[in-house]
């Protein structure tokens, strides 16, 4: 009965989603609300509880939140400056390929972005820039979403490597090692399936080359920076090498031809200003590490079934500087002096910019405190842990293969790659262990099956469905999305088993 009853919210906001095609905020809304019956009955947290959890997704929300508002500001300050007008049209007499404009853009830079900022910020920044290049807006958001997910578990400096590290025996170093194993397989898969999501098998034949140059050099990357021990730019680095491959194989196409580089008011260099600061501040604040940081703090409590839920000291850590949001505004603030300076920013676009972003992020605001919340009940409750244990339970000598959907189902719940290896990291080394299977294996495959699933999670669906201007069409992006992302999670479960039983 326990585990029915913790698999009821989730169930119930894919029902929503997929079924009744609710908006995600409305999904949300009932899912949060069934969330806390069950965590009544099951649980019986009290007042003092649930306020507890309601606080700790609150403060999630509020961290992630602020990065969206800062990404979306920096997206309204690039197209109604004229800054991405710059940018598309450059990549498009750079790169006459329509299908290698829309793999470049989707699955190598969005990859990129994440090795800097991620939190749905390459959703958020790419989106945009495939819908200004004339592609459908829901195809577009639906193959970032694929596309960029490969890169989720190498991204944000190295939160989720870091996450995995923190609550498991294992030494990471060889976790990372076979990181970088499924990394490329999810690579592959996640290639081939924004070729799909392009124009079908048609599509997958036409840029099967292109794919294979990149994930090679990618590839390569992620192992030797996974050797090194460089985990915090695994993304950042091999998604460089990606765009810098791809181009490479454009001009041998073109036979080395220059475009004539488009300019307005702005040239290619002030137009990709605030992207360039955001990698320059990024590195720049990873590698001096300031410790100005905010913190909240959650008291423990003892639910009425007698569980003890400990305190939480710092739960939620902003450090300040290296905060994404913090170098957004910074890139931003920076960048609009130069625009000032240039005639491109003048008070009317900045009054313009500023009713945009509000428009564009009032609705995923509120969709993500809700979803979070709801998340953070199901965790306090063991809800997570209950579905998971259950899973290990019947699946014994075939758990290699449900292992990745255990990192989905996290990545899913929580919205988050990081999220998905706290919860579940331990557990899934637990079960090995049990099971005399590779705790290194296993606990790789958690963060890349995680990974992977970041695509479907409802608040990063949520921010697609923002990006490409599409709120309330969040089911439209889920019947584009859901089957590759399975497909490819089972991929990562049948290499598992490949990995652990026969090599």
């Amino acid at each position: 009965m326990q585990t029915i009853l913790s698999f009821l919210p989730i169930l119930i906001l894919l029902v929503c989603l997929l079924g009744l095609k609710l908006s995600a905020m409305r999904a949300g809304a009932v899912a949060l609300i069934s969330a806390v019956c069950f965590s009544l009955v099951l649980f019986r947290p009290g007042v003092k509880g649930l306020t507890i959890a309601m606080g700790k997704g609150f403060g999630l929300a509020l961290f992630v939140i602020f990065i969206i508002w800062g990404a979306i500001f920096l997206y309204n300050l690039e197209k109604e400056t004229g800054a991405l007008d710059v940018i598309n049209k450059n990549i498009e007499r750079t790169i006459e390929d329509k299908l290698l404009q829309f793999l470049l853009i989707s699955w190598v830079f969005s990859a990129f972005l994440q090795g800097i900022a991620g939190f749905g910020v390459p959703v958020i920044v790419a989106t945009p820039i495939l819908i200004c290049m004339g592609f459908d807006p829901l195809m577009s958001a639906a193959a970032v979403l694929v596309g960029h997910s490969w890169a989720i578990s190498f991204g944000s400096m190295g939160s989720s490597i870091s996450a995995i590290d923190m609550v498991t025996n294992t030494h990471i170093l060889d976790i990372v090692r076979y990181m970088a194993v499924f990394g490329i397989v999810g690579m592959v898969v996640t290639g081939l399936a924004v070729l799909f999501i392009y124009d079908g098998l048609k599509g997958i034949r036409q840029g099967f080359a292109y794919l294979l140059a990149a994930s090679v050099t990618m590839g390569i990357s992620l192992v030797i920076l996974a050797r090194t021990g460089m985990t915090s730019v695994m993304g950042l680095l091999s998604g460089s090498v990606g765009i810098v491959t791809l181009l490479a194989v454009n001009g041998i196409r073109t036979h080395g031809k220059k475009p004539e580089l488009y300019r307005s008011k702005l040239n290619l260099f002030e137009a990709f200003l605030p992207y360039f600061l955001i990698i320059v501040l990024s590195v720049a604040f990873f590698i001096i590490s300031p410790k100005l940081k905010i913190t909240l703090d959650f008291p423990g409590y003892i639910s009425g079934t007698g569980t003890e839920v400990p305190a939480e000291e710092a739960y939620v850590s902003f450090n300040v500087l290296k905060y994404p949001f913090s170098i957004i505004l910074m890139s931003s603030l920076i960048s609009g002096f130069v625009f000032v300076k240039r005639g491109a920013l003048d008070g009317k676009t900045a009054k313009k910019i500023i009713q945009n972003t509000v428009r564009k992020c009032t609705s995923t605001t509120i969709t993500l405190v809700l979803l979070l919340i709801t998340a953070q009940i199901m965790m306090d409750a063991g809800m997570i842990n209950n579905l998971a244990v259950f899973l290990a339970s019947v699946t014994k000598g075939f758990y290699p293969f449900v292992a990745p959907f255990i990192g989905l189902l996290g990545a899913f719940v929580t919205g988050s790659n990081t999220n998905s290896n706290i919860i579940f990291g331990n557990l899934q080394e637990t079960a090995a262990s049990a099971l005399g299977i590779s705790t290194a294996i296993t606990c790789a495959v958690q963060s890349i099956g995680a990974s992977i699933g970041g695509a479907i999670g409802p608040t990063t669906v949520a921010l697609g469905a923002t990006a490409a201007q599409a709120v309330g069409r969040e089911p439209d992006i889920y019947a584009r999305t859901l089957w590759p992302t399975l497909i490819g999670t089972a991929v990562l479960g049948a290499v598992n088993l490949l990995l652990i039983y026969v090599l």
